[in-house]
């Protein structure tokens, strides 16, 4: 039987992973810091490895991650959440033991990196708003003046936590950028706002997921609804041919009134696009760089998570329509354990909060979380 391994396991789209492997007649193994996570809970994964939290002990994850993979055997190992940037800075003492599904870490950074992904894009001669790097309060002083037409954001940064759109100048003091901690003002552009999550192989797109961000959760994605954007697509599949992309690739567009689209950023891991593909055949044989055809969701394929809806998302126009005829994430009839420990791993969640004073969004990747460290 093949094996694989998931590093991360706490994010919903990491248990739909774990779901369509097992299906697929995998042996799920789940390397995670966190004990109780959706994904340890699901009887998807018959492995469970508790690993040290990378950003605060590196080493000790790296060789823990290494005897893992020395003695499970697994056929690939497939980072999930923000730990992929440890896993890739471990990656060379991983791949005498399995295939490490992520590029390198200089890779990776470049894609994370909002101020660099956005040169990036412009160098291969793709659609991107101007972006401009500060690192200095002479740089946030240059651009002051021109804040309402702008969009502010640390370059390192997850979930939409600090952004600043068209700010007022009294908004715009807790923006301090530094060489250290850089943020980038990005030329707003008015539109509906596009996500799309792909898996690309050696410059080739094999799998790809659009969808519109309609109900959020604070800035995260909760409802998912499948979609055919022919622009979004080109976008996506050019940026992977012309940097040979290799990995996860998720990115946000805006589309404009004309039908153009323009990339805000780069998030180089799995994020909530996997649901939609939960049901295309032959998704997860991408992940053993299998040659083939684009896969794609079936139009109108759709996906929520249900019991995030509940905290307003329901009562916004099409809300309720949207709780109706999504399929909800988490639960399965035959895995119902992740869904009904939902109370129990949102109070562990808050405690992280409470324990390290952040916000309930910033909990979720405290002990994992990279922000262009060496």
């Amino acid at each position: 039987m093949a094996r694989v391994l998931l590093t991360g396991g706490r994010a919903p789209a990491t248990l739909e992973l774990a779901r369509m492997f097992q299906r697929a007649g995998w042996e799920v193994g789940v390397a995670e810091s966190w004990r109780s996570t959706v994904t340890s809970l699901s009887n998807a994964a018959s492995a469970r490895f508790l690993v040290p939290p990378p950003r605060f002990a590196f080493e000790d994850f790296a060789d823990r991650l290494s005897e893992i993979a020395r003695t499970f055997v697994p056929d690939v190992l497939i980072p999930t959440c923000e730990e992929v940037f440890w896993v890739a800075r471990a990656k060379e003492r991983l791949e005498p033991f399995t295939r490490v599904f992520c590029p390198k870490l200089d890779v990776l950074r470049e894609l994370h990196d909002k101020g660099a992904f956005a040169v990036r894009a412009a160098n291969v001669g793709l659609r991107i708003p101007e972006t401009r790097v500060l690192t200095s309060e002479a740089d946030l002083d240059a651009v002051r003046g021109e804040a309402d037409r702008l969009v502010f954001k640390p370059s390192f940064s997850r979930f939409g936590t600090s952004t600043s759109i068209r700010p007022s100048r009294n908004e715009l003091r807790h923006v301090r950028p530094s060489e250290r901690e850089p943020w980038v003002a990005q030329a707003f552009v008015n539109g509906r706002e596009v996500c799309a999550y792909g898996v690309a192989v050696h410059g080739r797109l094999r799998a790809l997921a659009v969808y519109e961000s309609r109900f959020r959760a604070g800035r995260a994605s909760i409802v998912f609804e499948a979609e055919r954007n022919d622009a979004v697509r080109r976008w996506v599949e050019t940026f992977a041919s012309l940097t040979n992309a290799h990995g996860q690739l998720a990115f946000d567009f805006m589309e404009d009134a004309r039908g153009e689209v323009w990339a805000l950023e780069c998030n180089p891991r799995l994020t909530s696009g996997a649901h939609l593909l939960r049901n295309v055949e032959g998704f997860v044989d991408v992940f053993l760089e299998a040659d083939g055809p684009l896969l794609e969701p079936r139009l109108g394929t759709r996906a929520a998570l249900k019991a995030a809806m509940l905290g307003g998302a329901l009562w916004r126009p099409g809300g309720f329509s949207a709780l109706v005829h999504a399929r909800d994430v988490l639960f399965d009839l035959h895995d119902p354990l992740p869904a009904l420990a939902q109370p129990l791993l949102t109070a562990q969640i808050a405690v992280r909060a409470l324990r390290f004073r952040t916000s309930l969004l910033a909990a979720t990747t405290h002990d994992i979380q990279w922000d262009g460290e060496a």
